[in-house]
């Protein structure tokens, strides 16, 4: 084959290949960051979920979507109409706790027990629903980017509305714990007490990588999450690279309590330790040996309940 026949097989196959890869890097970015108002999406998971935990995580479930509440509305900085529902202290109010969710999930799941624990003992919740979530709008998740500033104003809204003298605390799992983290970079409420973290990533290019590896191994992850971070860019106005949690941690002034399972096989433990670490604010770590993903309160709920009300009470009695 002459010499230049030859160049022009190879880029032809470059071509392909180049096409191939961006054409998989755009369904991911589709299915992965792009809305779902599916009622899949909405329904509550069946036995298979929690396992041994079914029945207590279907009823806590039930109570966070059936509570009685107040809905809000925020306008984000990007001009979209965000909902939340805050639900008042059983009794006289002792703290604000606003609760962000994961990844395309909604409110009412990812707090199981969580919220009617909170408040029974003296807490006014504010289950937000984050930007693509149901109920609020928004076409593209930004895995914490921008969904940290909307938590941001959203705690401006539930300080001014409830007095401005409480102490209020951020808790936030999975892609909402790496919500939670990332808001440190923001200006917050003065009466802003602690940010508790459970699963939470490092930030969205490691764990759209780490997923990469994990769900598509036969394809270059860091090639591949670089495609899908342009159409990020392009479609959703974000950058996967554009926060980390570790660099906004190492300025952190807020107290931060880290919370993991040992057997999640979707956000790698690992990156809840390198977390902890790099954070400068007064900090504090549990590990849940058996818990998988998201689901550490019902693996060791007690464990759970000590490590948050000893870390309320630190930052409480100061």
């Amino acid at each position: 084959m002459k010499d230049g026949m030859l160049w022009k097989v190879l880029l032809l196959l470059l071509g392909i290949m180049t096409g191939g890869l961006f054409l998989v890097a755009y369904i991911i970015f589709k299915n992965s960051y792009g809305r779902k108002d599916s009622d899949k999406n909405m329904a509550l998971p069946g036995p298979e979920w929690a396992k041994d935990y079914h029945e207590r995580y279907i009823a806590g479930c039930l109570w966070n979507r059936d509570v009685p509440g107040q809905t809000w509305y925020l306008t984000s900085r990007d001009g979209l109409t965000l909902e939340a529902k805050f639900v008042p202290a059983k009794g006289e109010a002792v703290r604000n706790i606003i609760l962000a969710h994961g990844y395309q999930s909604v409110y009412y799941k990812d707090f199981s027990e969580i919220a009617q624990w909170y408040v029974e003992n003296g807490a006014n919740i504010l289950f937000i629903s984050q930007r693509a979530s149901i109920g609020s709008g928004g076409k593209y998740l930004t895995m914490g980017i921008r969904e940290s500033e909307d938590l941001a104003d959203w705690a401006m809204m539930m300080d001014r509305k409830t007095g401005g003298k409480l102490p209020m605390y951020f808790h936030g799992i999975s892609m909402g714990a790496a919500t939670v983290m990332m808001a440190q970079g923001e200006a917050l409420p003065v009466n802003m007490h602690g940010i508790i973290a459970d699963c939470g990533f490092t930030s969205p290019w490691d764990i759209s990588v780490a997923v990469s590896r994990q769900w598509y191994p036969w394809l270059p992850a860091k090639l591949l999450g670089s495609a899908v971070g342009l159409y990020c860019h392009t479609k959703a106005g974000f950058w996967l690279r554009e926060k980390n949690t570790v660099d906004i941690l190492k300025k952190a002034k807020v107290p931060t309590l880290f919370i993991h399972g040992m057997m999640d096989d979707f956000v790698p433990p690992h990156m809840t330790v390198k977390n902890y670490q790099a954070c400068a604010a007064p900090k504090s770590l549990m590990m849940s040996e058996e818990a998988t993903h998201a689901l550490s309160w019902f693996y060791d709920t007690e464990k759970y309940k000590k490590a948050v009300l000893d870390f309320i009470a630190e930052q409480e009695k100061k």
